[in-house]
């Protein structure tokens, strides 16, 4: 059965019935579309594109819309922050305790932009909540609640030129229903919390990287159907977690490492982005 993800992506796809099917299609693309893999949205998403097929949703105002709607473009960026190139944005990266976010929204701090990882923990003595932390920890002392409410007061209070955007890097699934729902909240009728929002998940295998626990389909159905607003931000997986010194040494002279990405791992994430995504990054 397709996953909750998938399922909202191919429901917004035209299904073509058995007697619509080509009668000269190869026996190959026949198998294909006859055994369903757990992301069905996905092959959906494909075969549209194979067959030159604009969908029902596309074709749509609500298309439209959220064309419009996803993302900050680049212009838009580079007006917020008041400067001309996006090789000027300052970033604080792995902002994911009380010390580091005060430290980077700070006076005098010139941070722009703030990475922080978000993932399924505890904070304190409360436990299963959203919480500020990268893998393999799990606590700490800024729940996501925490850290976006101090991002949004700081940004009513601040001048031009020290409001900041945020990239939120999910690291478990579990945290999108509540996370991407604060920011629907809190955006309301103005679809938009009023400063960049980037939502990043690494939801492809990179090389000598372990699959992904987070399904294509699933990052893309949440963020369109709670933050359209939210600029996309998929990655990739690309690294093991190191044992110790030698097997880190014994890594780095991997083959797989060692070669890096190629453009096969491009075109295979391309292929999963439904169209009409409006404006997304590669981290």
């Amino acid at each position: 059965m397709p996953n909750k993800g998938s399922a909202l992506l191919a429901k917004k796809l035209p299904r073509r019935s058995r007697e619509q099917a080509p009668a000269n299609q190869s026996s190959a693309n026949a198998a294909r579309m006859a055994v369903r893999g757990p992301h069905a949205g996905l092959e959906v998403l494909d075969e549209e594109r194979e067959r030159g097929r604009e969908s029902e949703w596309e074709n749509s105002g609500e298309y439209g819309k959220r064309n419009m709607q996803c993302g900050e473009n680049l212009g838009r960026l580079l007006h917020f922050f008041g400067i001309s190139s996006p090789l000027d944005v300052v970033w604080s990266h792995a902002v994911n305790s009380k010390a580091k976010l005060e430290a980077a929204l700070a006076p005098g701090s010139k941070t722009m932009f703030l990475e922080a990882d978000v993932t399924w923990g505890s904070c304190g003595g409360v436990r299963n909540l959203a919480v500020m932390a990268h893998p393999p920890r799990t606590s700490s002392d800024l729940t996501f609640l925490m850290f976006f409410s101090r991002v949004v007061e700081h940004n009513r209070k601040a001048s031009h030129n020290r409001r900041v955007g945020v990239k939120l890097d999910f690291k478990d699934g579990r945290c999108l229903e509540s996370c991407l729902g604060l920011l629907r909240d809190t955006a309301g009728a103005n679809e938009s919390v009023g400063f960049p929002v980037w939502l990043n998940a690494d939801v492809w295998s990179g090389p000598g990287a372990r699959p992904p626990s987070m399904a294509p389909a699933d990052f893309f159905a949440a963020c369109f159907d709670m933050y359209p607003a939210g600029t996309l931000s998929p990655g990739w997986t690309c690294w093991l977690k190191f044992e110790g010194p030698s097997d880190a040494a014994s890594r780095l002279l991997d083959p797989a490492v060692l070669q890096g990405y190629e453009m096969q791992h491009i075109e295979d994430a391309l292929r999963t982005l439904p169209r009409g995504v409006g404006h997304v990054t590669f981290p």
